[in-house]
């Protein structure tokens, strides 16, 4: 695999957190409209402050810098433990952190599905961003 880099966005940024939910969706290896439409259905964009064409802005850029990591490999490790804290490591605001992992935990439902790739990234996000999984269930 070649170099770890990842397109720039600032810290906290609606970018930073449109690409920790691009990670999650395309985590399992497909993207179901489900997935998608929960997304609006929380008013995720509009508190962002991002449209769809953003999205999908921040959703193609991820997907190259996931191709161009892999380099000449024939692998893309969608769970790469590596690649998941690079793209983590931008959302640093405790508020936006909570924010996200509830939502990725109503994306993951969203499919009828929860994949063990979706579990095994959510683990991880709870780990590096030390979210205890009862606490989500609390108000902030």
């Amino acid at each position: 695999m070649s170099t770890l880099e990842l397109t720039p966005y600032p810290d906290n940024s609606a970018e930073a957190l449109l690409r920790v939910i691009t990670l999650f969706i395309v985590s399992d290896g497909e993207v179901a409209d489900g997935e998608v439409e929960i997304l609006d259905d929380l008013g995720v964009f509009e508190t962002l402050g991002v449209d769809h064409n953003r999205f999908a802005e921040v959703f193609d850029a991820y997907c190259d810098d996931l191709i161009a990591h892999a380099g000449t490999s024939r692998y893309v490790g969608l769970n790469d433990l590596e690649w998941i804290d690079a793209v983590l490591a931008p959302v640093t605001e405790v508020s936006r952190r909570r924010m996200l992992a509830r939502v990725l935990l109503l994306v993951a439902r969203a499919d009828g599905h929860f994949a063990d790739s979706e579990l095994a990234i959510y683990r991880r996000i709870l780990e590096r961003w030390e979210i205890d999984l009862d606490s989500l269930a609390e108000a902030d």
